[in-house]
Order: C-alpha cells, then structure tokens, then sequence
C-alpha cells in the first residue's frame, strides 16, 4: 500500500508540474509581480547616509559617531600630530602654511584651536614629532623643512631644492627622510639642514612614504602610479605597477603587508589652494574611484579592489583595523573580513586627510573643505539615517509587501518610511515620508514610476545597534495600452492621422491619399503591413475588419493576428469606398479585467475594378477626308486620369486627349475628336481611357467616308 502512495504522490507530481510548466510558461510579465531587493554591501552603497556604516557581505548598521572637536578657519587639515602626553593636537594646514595647537581634554566634547607658527609657505604636508620634542613641518611649495619648538618658536633646518615635500620619516640615527616632487627625489636631511639624495625615482613626485623600522622605506609615486621600496643600502625596487596614476597613501601592518591607496589624476579647475601634483581635482568631474592593494613580505601584490567614486588620501592602522580615509564625499571605509571594505561612516567635510591614534582612545581624523579635526568612535547611540536609491520600475506600479531581515538588539530602535513619485530625483512633487514602518506590510506610498525607502537607526543605552542585512518589496507595473505606431496600405505609407483607442489615448497611424488607396485593374488582393509597440513588453495579437462606407457593421478579413503583416483577400468584394480597422490588443498576456487594446481606422479605402466606357457617341459629322465625333465617357467610381484615341487599330499612331474644359478632374468628361487626312472607306475610331484605380477601358466606333 505504501508503495502505490508514493507511485501516485509521484504520479500526481508530475501532472502538477506538468500543468505548472504550461502555466508558468505563458505568463505574461506585464502581470507578474517583481521583486526589488536590497541586500548587497554593492546595492546598499548606492544609497544616501548619515551616520550610517555599510559592511560586507551586505548590512547597514549604526556607524560609530564621530564629534567635530576643532573648527579651523583654514582651507584644510593636511597633517596631525599630537604630544607624547596626549594632551596637546598639533594640526597642519593650507592655503596657509601654519599650525594650530589644539588644548586635550578627555573630559570635553571640544577644543578650541589656536595658531602656533606660522611658516613661509602655502601647505604642511607633512608634520612629525621628534624625540627632542620639537616640531618638524615639511612645507610646500618652496621645500623647505622647519622646527617649532614647544614654545612655538620656528627655525628653518634646511631646503630640499625641491618645490614639494609630500611625506616624511624619522630614520633610525634621528635623520629625516623626505618624500619630494617636482623632481620625484627621496631626500635625507640631517638635523644640521645637510641633504643627500637617496634616490632619484625618474618620477615627477613621491607622494606618500612609510618606514617598517628596519632600515626599509617604502614610496608611492605619481603619474605612473608605482609601489616601490628603498633599503638601507639605497637599493631601489618597484614592486607595483598601477593602472592608476597617484599612489597617495601607505600603511604597513605588524606583519610586514604593505597597502597602497593609488588614485587617477583628473585635471581640473583647482576648488582650493592646495597642491595636487597631477592637478587639483573637484566633486563633481569625474569618477575617482581608487584602487587599494595589498603587497605582501614577499613583494607578491593583491588587488583589493577600488572604492567607490572615492580617492583614497590617507590610510592608517588602528587596532588591528585599517582605516581608508577618501574624498571627494568625506566617507572612511575599513578592511574587513574576507578583504572586502566597510563604510564605516561618512563625515560632513568633503576631504578626509589624515587620521593618527587618539592616545585616550579612537582615532583624529583631520579634513578639508571644510577644515575640521573629528574624534571618533564615541558610540553608536546619536541614530542615524540611511536612504535608498529611487527605484524605477519604467512605468506606473503598483507597490505590495515590504519586508527585512534585521537583527534588533534590545532598546535599540529601527523603522522604515517610503515615498512614491515620477520624476527622476525625487523632488517636491514626489509624495511626502509615509508614518513610520515598524512592520512589514504593504507599501503605504501611492503608486507611481520611481519609489524610494529609508531607515532609521537609533542606539539603546549600551551603544548597541541594529543591523538591516535585507529589505525587499514586491511591485507590479501597471498595464498600459499597446500603440499601433505605423500602419502601409499597399506599400504605400500615408500621411500621418490620429485615432482613438479603447482606452482613450491617441495613436499616430497613417493612411494612403495616393494611388495605393484604391485597388483595381484586376488586383484581387492587398498588403497591410504595421508596426506596433506594448510598453510592459507584452506579446499582442491583431485583428483585422473592413466596412463599406455609411455601414456600421464591421466585417472580419482575420483574427488573432500574430504577424504584423496580413494580405486582404479582395475577390468577391463589390467595388465601392471602404474604411479598414486594425485592433491591437494586450489580452493573451493579461487578465480580462486589465487588458487594453489600441484600435487604428483607415481614411476611405476604395476597391474599383470598374473600368470606364463610352456612354455615348454624338454629333458624328464626315467629310471627304475627315471625321469628327463627341465622345462622352464615364467612370462609376473614379475620376478619369489619361484618354487616347488610335485610327484602324494603329496604336503606334494613338494620341493623347483633352478633355472639352480643359482638364481632367471628374468621373465623367466630354471629349470632342476630330481625325483628318483619312481615305474614303471604312474606318474604326478606338478610344482607351484610365481612371485613378488604374482601371483601362476602351470603345470603339466603326463609320466609312465617301
């Protein structure tokens, strides 16, 4: 008994699935419902955030919260140092080469800065600590390095020759090692101001410099972008190449992995005054997404991958994490698992620049445009807001279920709001934020083209967050009418007029006014060719009718047209003037109640295979060589359009004939003939004559001179 079960489970299978194959098979997708899913680290950092951190493989959390704890009335912060203690930030600056003493206290949200030094020069670049606890400022652009002692008094040490100074580090006899350009030299200056070259790099600038401690100093280059490494024997190696033009950033973790931040140049106008070697670069000009890479002991390098629309500017290591800090949209990204990055948070300023310890805990994190220095973490209890990027369903929708999957800690607070429009951005048309979404159900938003969800984030008391791994909704677009584009009638495309549908939008068709509006001279059949469109996409079906004009009923030449192609068959069809009506209609992809259909009608088609005659010969009059004759001809539907006449069947002799008023423009004309030089006897007159449908009739008249 348990076997015949499991036969007919599996026979009573199989027909279902066989039904649900033919099923699913002719669905149409105007009438399938689609899913918009959000789950991705990629999909997630299309949207828009505020404190907001987007880690792989795909979630969005609470960022860390980061204070503004100095506003200096700079352009920007280029480089940071702050004191043995803790409780002194030193911060380097342009358009102006000064420096800014910031007073610490663990126990203050902020601190006021106040100019140090000021130096001859536009930006500090680069800014150390020495172990005599004086301040060493590289200054660009005249190349020259300073030291501040505690009490803010300058001294020059000495010039590089050299127009920038980009980086700079300590070596292991307290000599500074200086990262240069405009002549892409590394340079060793002594405290007495005494230089040496250690390298000539063959490159324009050496924009970043790291030190391992070992006598190794590592350089990044710019334009063509390479890794390299000098030892302390001042042999120089590349160990990177890159497709991209500036390697800006270095960082070395503890064990021996080098990472490199390498940009593309875009030149530009210059947004402030601060140098860029490969020229300065604003916002809004061009993609500067940056490559991050990975050199390990061995020198083999890996690509991590690029960020976003984001320069990489500075990179540093901070508890066994490294922090990526970009520009031009202020965001700080972290390498995570699996080498994959994490938006950590999103600062206001456009630039972030440098980033150093916090000796009481988090990082500083100096910026510009504007110039501020920021601590962070400080917790995650501030809430923070993250939006969607509009979706575009291509037509009016209908919005169904939405739904997450979220992990909600405890006091920790998370709803969802959405809003609807049909512009492109949303804007002041689009509908206002729903109430807020605490669970999933169906969208509130009214239906319309592009739609658009957000999430809010608040912390619990512990700085405890909630983590969004998935939002989905379900939408279906609206139906919309098919639209018959174009419509030839006998190879002939007419000009163009406008017709109804049944669902009141108009189409633009086209009828013929030329000699392809009439069928005749034994045509028995006729081409109607069209073009038509369905805005889902959905397959259509066609039907074509007929009518003689003044009826009111509609007479089918076919149906369920798949084609857009179809010959009328025009044997049997008396002669007279038609009207054809070509249906266009979605209703094998959708259901009855929401099927539509776009309807096109002919300008007056007239069949005429009636060709003209002679109705009557009058007022013959003959002569010894000539005869003369009044000739009336008619067409019973047609204007007359050409007439000839030939004497005893000559027609190599036949001649063209005009009418009595001069022109022909009616069904009906009067001709008058006259034929001289003829001999006597018998003779025979023909005339032929041709309506618009292209009809040929001829009579003839016998008559004999004397």
């Amino acid at each position: 008994m348990g076997k015949d079960k499991s036969a007919m489970r599996l026979m009573w299978g199989f027909f279902c699935g066989c039904i649900l194959m033919g099923l699913t098979s002719n669905i149409s997708e105007a009438v399938t419902p689609k899913v918009w899913k959000t789950s991705s680290f990629d999909e997630f950092s299309k949207g828009e955030s505020e404190r907001i951190a987007i880690e792989n493989p795909g979630r969005i959390l609470l960022a860390s919260s980061y204070k503004t704890y100095s506003k200096i009335g700079e352009s920007a912060v280029w480089s940071l140092v702050e004191s043995k203690d803790g409780k002194t930030l030193y911060a380097g600056t342009g358009s102006k080469a000064e420096i800014y003493k910031i007073a610490v206290d663990p126990e203050s949200a902020t601190g006021k800065a106040e100019l140090f030094a000021s130096l001859e020069g536009s930006t500090i670049q680069a800014m150390l600590l020495g172990k005599d606890g004086n301040l060493y400022a590289g200054v660009s652009p005249d190349g020259k390095v300073y030291k501040v002692n505690p009490e803010g008094a300058v001294t020059l040490v000495g010039s590089t020759q050299q127009k920038y100074i980009w980086g700079m580090e300590f070596d292991s006899s307290g000599n500074l090692i200086l990262a240069t350009g405009d002549q892409g030299k590394l340079i060793k200056m002594t405290p007495k101001g005494e230089t040496e070259d250690i390298a000539d790099i063959e490159e324009k600038h050496i924009l970043s410099l790291k030190g391992d401690g070992k006598g190794n100093f590592y350089f990044g280059t710019s334009p063509s972008g390479w890794v390299g490494v000098v030892d302390e024997n001042k042999d120089l190696r590349v160990l990177y190449d890159s497709d991209k033009d500036e390697a800006k950033a270095l960082a070395l973790d503890g064990e021996g992995n080098l990472f490199a931040g390498i940009i593309p140049t875009v030149k530009v106008e210059p947004p402030r005054d601060t140098p860029t070697p490969g020229g300065s670069r604003s916002s809004n000009s061009s993609d500067m997404s940056s490559e991050l890479v990975r050199i390990g002991p061995d020198g083999n390098p890996v690509s991590l991958g690029t960020t976003d629309k984001a320069a990489i500017n500075t990179l540093h290591f901070w508890d066994d994490r490294l922090l990526i800090g970009t520009g031009d949209e202020g965001k700080l990204y972290d390498l995570g698992k699996y080498d994959k990055l994490n938006l950590i948070t999103t600062v206001e300023s456009k630039e972030i620049l440098a980033i150093i310890p916090r000796k009481s805990g988090g990082v500083w994190i100096a910026t510009g445009n504007p110039s501020e220095i920021l601590v962070l973490p400080l917790g995650t209890n501030d809430g923070g807001l993250y939006a969607s990027e509009p979706l575009d369903a291509e037509s009016t929708a209908q919005w169904g279920m939405m739904t997450w999957v979220a992990d909600q800690p405890e006091g920790a607070t998370l709803d969802f709001q959405t809003r609807s429009g049909n512009t492109k951005e949303p804007d002041d048309t689009w509908s206002d934020w729903s109430d807020a979404i605490t669970e999933e159900g169906v969208v509130p938003s009214p239906s319309a083209r592009f739609l658009q969800w957000r999430a809010r984030f608040g912390g619990n008391d512990k700085g405890a967050t909630a983590q969004v791994k998935e939002v989905e909704i379900v939408y279906q677009r609206m139906n919309q009418a098919p639209k018959i584009e174009s419509v030839e009638i006998g190879g002939s495309k007419s000009s163009s007029t406008s017709s109804k549908s049944s669902n009141g939008s108009s189409s633009s068709s086209s009828s013929s006014s030329s000699s392809s509006s009439s069928a005749g001279s034994g045509v028995d059949s006729i081409e109607i060719d069209w073009k038509a469109s369905d805005p889902n996409g959905d397959d259509l079906v066609y039907k074509l009718s007929y009518r003689q004009v003044g009826d009111t009923l509609w007479k089918e030449i076919e149906k369920d047209i798949t084609a857009t192609k179809e010959t009328w068959n025009l044997v049997g069809i008396p002669d007279g003037d038609y009207e054809i009506q070509l249906k266009a209609s979605d209703d094998q992809a959708n259901p009855s109640s929401i099927a539509l259909e776009d309807e096109w009608t002919s300008e007056t088609f007239r069949k005429d295979s009636t060709a003209p005659k002679v109705t009557d010969w009058k007022d013959q009059s003959k002569s010894e060589k000539s005869f003369s004759v009044e000739a009336i001809i008619k067409d019973e539907l047609s204007r007359l359009v050409e007439a000839d006449v030939m004497v005893d069947g000559k027609e190599d002799e036949a001649r063209p004939l005009l009418s009595v008023d001069g022109i022909l423009d009616e069904s009906e004309e009067e001709f008058q003939i006259k034929i001289e030089g003829l001999e006597s006897g018998e003779h025979s007159l023909t005339i032929r004559a041709k309506d618009e449908a292209g009809n040929i009739g001829s009579d003839s008249l016998r008559f004999t001179l004397p």
